[in-house]
């Protein structure tokens, strides 16, 4: 009798490492090939600016964080949510309110709208306009 409950854990327990090392396969291809080309453009336009970019990837999100001067501005961060069709990325922005004196953090989806899409089907486009929305929002120009 305890084989059959054997393997039926076995069984949703192969299925879920499946589905999960799916998920993140396709946020890892999402970032390296549309996420992280999307920040480096908006480094190299910043940099133009007189900003600092800094990016970081790791297993989980892809991280740019802004900075003039040797003052924050900005973190905008990619990561995963999951839905029932799947994984789709979003964005975190972190930024300072009140001359400084108070941080705030703001989530958002990168394609506004309903999650009836792929990760895939997320253009660098979009991940730029997410990423600019956020900054010229937040961001006095000094």
């Amino acid at each position: 009798m305890a084989d059959w409950r054997n393997n039926m854990d076995s069984f949703f327990k192969e299925r879920n490492e499946k589905k999960r090392n799916k998920d993140i396969t396709d946020f890892t291809r999402f970032v390296s090939e549309t996420a992280m080309p999307a920040l480096k453009e908006i480094r190299e336009q910043m940099e133009k600016h007189g900003r600092d970019v800094a990016i970081k990837e790791t297993v989980s999100s892809l991280t740019a964080r802004i900075s003039y001067q040797g003052k924050e501005e900005l973190v905008y961060g990619i990561y995963g949510r999951t839905f029932p069709n799947g994984v789709l990325p979003y964005a975190e922005v972190k930024f300072r309110e009140r001359n400084g004196l108070k941080i705030a953090k703001v989530e958002s989806m990168i394609r506004s709208g309903k999650p009836d899409y792929k990760m895939s089907d997320v253009t660098m486009d979009e991940v730029i306009d997410s990423f600019l929305g956020h900054y010229m929002r937040v961001v006095k120009p000094s």
